[in-house]
């Protein structure tokens, strides 16, 4: 077996902290100046494109140590119908901006998706099909807990 060569020059030149990238924009690029104005710019831009839908769920029935995510450590499932609704509110908000655009992708991600039961699963991705239009071979994935 060959023996393995350390380039001691590239672990320095790498030995530090980089960005995490969970989420883009990535979490450094928001603050206070952005307005909602800025918002409904940016999504004007780009009408010919299609839209990626990201939905953050952020409940968890334990906490993970590595993650870096925004969540919710709770056994108290009924937080999860109060958080449909206000995202609920938020989609029929939102989604207006974005009319005449293809959605072709969908993704949840965490803190972990599948605290979601079938029933609330079902509810809220008829919220997304009832505020979007989803194409019928839309991409659609979510993070697992195993």
């Amino acid at each position: 077996m060959s023996e393995i060569i350390w380039d001691l020059a590239l672990i320095q030149k790498y030995n530090h902290s980089g960005p995490r990238y969970t989420s883009y924009p990535t979490a450094l690029e928001f603050n206070e100046n952005y307005t909602n104005e800025d918002f409904i710019r940016a999504a004007a831009r780009y009408p010919e494109r299609p839209l990626s839908l990201y939905v953050h769920i952020p409940f968890c029935h334990k906490l993970c140590y590595f993650c870096g995510c925004n969540k919710v450590i709770t056994r108290h499932r009924h937080k999860v119908e109060i958080y449909l609704d206000y995202l609920e509110r938020e989609i029929k908000t939102r989604a207006p901006l974005f009319q005449n655009r293809l959605v072709t992708q969908i993704h949840w991600g965490r803190g972990t998706p599948t605290y979601l039961d079938e029933d609330q699963s079902a509810r809220l991705m008829q919220m997304l099909r009832a505020n979007f239009d989803v194409s019928d071979d839309a991409e659609i994935s979510i993070e697992m807990d195993p």
